[in-house]
């Protein structure tokens, strides 16, 4: 007895096939060949449970429950047909709907009526969701790629089997489900879950796609593979976190350019005419933050990397200068001696706020305000670095908060210059002829202040 026991762990051979030898002469052989029949699948060991304790109930409940854990264990709904049934014993509904539940098989759900239906499509609907009708629309698609290459009785049995179940799948979906396998359904959206499946795109940049593509065709318009490739390489080049416009080098910013140091024969980033004191030469230094993060903001948005940004600005100053006058050999030049060699493609999208932006900041006229900005800005940052300890990130949240409640909240006494329109007036939208880009001005003050307070 003890060599029987123990031989299934000596010997080769199914686990289930040892079990059928030793069931006979087991003191419990019921629950022996329950076992044997719910490891190999097998409902002929079933047949051999003999279930004496329940002879006088007239039901068999362990060979019922060996049909039932075949039936669960394999998803076979014909192991549940076998069940009898009877008192303290298993129903055959009860059987289809365990399995049908567990092997995630709404086609189970087709066998049962009334409440069993009802509860079989009820808790499927829970856990089907339309990524999985989609996976296997993927095997579907699969299978019939084999068969293109010749007939072949099991695969295309195998293929019914998925189309049907696939339509039974559809039928237990909830309304959300439902709209949700209708959008990744598409060829395109399954090319944006690729994409991120093998780690090309991010989550947050395949929502984004995703919605896109949806939004398209709810307007009646299909995108094609060449346009998804474009409009996907385009977003991911403006949200790489090395083109956040945060980890723009701080030297490179304040340091001038070539046109600026020639007598600023070209000058497009003198702001102010008058002289600046000294203090006003530091708010001009952060203003330069500003507008250099706006070109660059707008450079990223347009899908042009900085080297092609340098190129654009350079050689529109030069056309500017000499007009149509200019020689092919001149640019060539530029290009060879300044630039190297431009790579990637450029995507012309307008930014008009950011323009706009752009045009506000560089305009005499609005001078003194701006400077009041940047003046108040550091009032702020130096009130409540006391306030939380030096730490910088939370200065400046708290000082963002609180003038964007009140500009002139930091001022002591007379505001330096009337500056509190420019934060009141509405974001830069294209139509606002006085404004300021909110999200990059206050990246620009928290990046120029602690580039100015690096030695503090």
């Amino acid at each position: 007895m003890a060599f029987l026991l123990v031989a299934p762990l000596l010997l080769s051979g199914c686990v289930g096939d040892w079990m059928t030898v030793v069931c006979d002469v087991m003191p419990d052989s019921d629950h022996c060949f329950q076992g044997a029949g719910a490891q190999e699948g097998d409902t002929s060991q079933c047949d051999k449970i003999k279930g004496d304790k329940f002879k006088d109930g007239g039901s068999n409940p362990p060979r019922d429950k060996c049909y039932l854990m075949i039936a669960e264990n394999t998803g076979n709904f014909e192991a549940c047909k076998q069940i009898k049934g009877g008192l303290f014993s298993y129903t055959q509904d009860e059987c289809i709907l365990n399995a049908a539940i567990k092997n995630e098989n709404p086609s189970g759900c087709k066998l049962l009526f009334g409440s069993s239906a009802a509860e079989c499509r009820s808790q499927l609907g829970k856990s089907i969701d339309a990524t999985k009708v989609v996976e296997v629309d993927k095997q579907i698609e699969e299978l019939k790629e084999y068969l293109k290459n010749g007939d072949d009785s099991d695969l295309k049995k195998q293929l019914a089997g998925l189309e049907t179940k696939r339509a039974d799948m559809l039928t237990v979906l909830t309304a959300d489900n439902k709209k949700e396998y209708e959008k990744l359904s598409d060829p395109i959206s399954q090319e944006i879950i690729g994409d991120f499946a093998v780690g090309d795109i991010d989550s947050g940049l395949k929502t984004k796609l995703l919605e896109f593509n949806q939004k398209l065709k709810d307007n009646g318009t299909k995108m094609t593979m060449e346009q998804y490739n474009s409009i996907r390489d385009y977003l991911a080049y403006i949200n790489d976190p090395k083109n956040d416009i945060e980890e723009m080098d701080d030297k490179s910013i304040v340091k001038d350019r070539w046109n600026e140091k020639v007598g600023n024969a070209v000058d497009v980033l003198k702001i102010w005419k008058t002289k600046p004191t000294e203090s006003e030469q530091k708010w001009d230094e952060q203003l330069r933050f500003y507008e250099r993060m706006l070109e660059r903001q707008k450079a990223i948005d347009g899908g042009l990397t900085e080297l092609q940004e340098d190129f654009n600005r350079n050689m529109k100053m030069i056309n500017d200068a000499m007009g149509d006058k200019i020689k092919d050999e001149v640019k060539d030049k530029i290009i060879e001696g300044v630039f190297g060699e431009i790579t990637g493609k450029t995507v012309g999208w307008a930014t008009k706020p950011i323009e706009e932006a752009l045009d506000t900041v560089k305009a005499e006229a609005k001078s003194m305000e701006f400077r009041g900005l940047a003046r108040a800005y550091d009032l702020g940052m130096a009130e409540e670095l006391g306030k939380f300890g030096g730490d910088v990130d939370k200065a400046h949240a708290e000082v963002i908060k609180k003038m964007s409640a009140n500009a002139y909240e930091y001022e002591d006494g007379n505001p330096y210059a009337k500056y509190g329109n420019v934060l009141e007036n509405k974001d830069c939208d294209g139509t606002n002829p006085h404004c300021v880009n909110r999200e990059v001005f206050w990246k620009a003050m928290k990046k120029s202040y602690e580039y100015q307070n690096k030695a503090k």
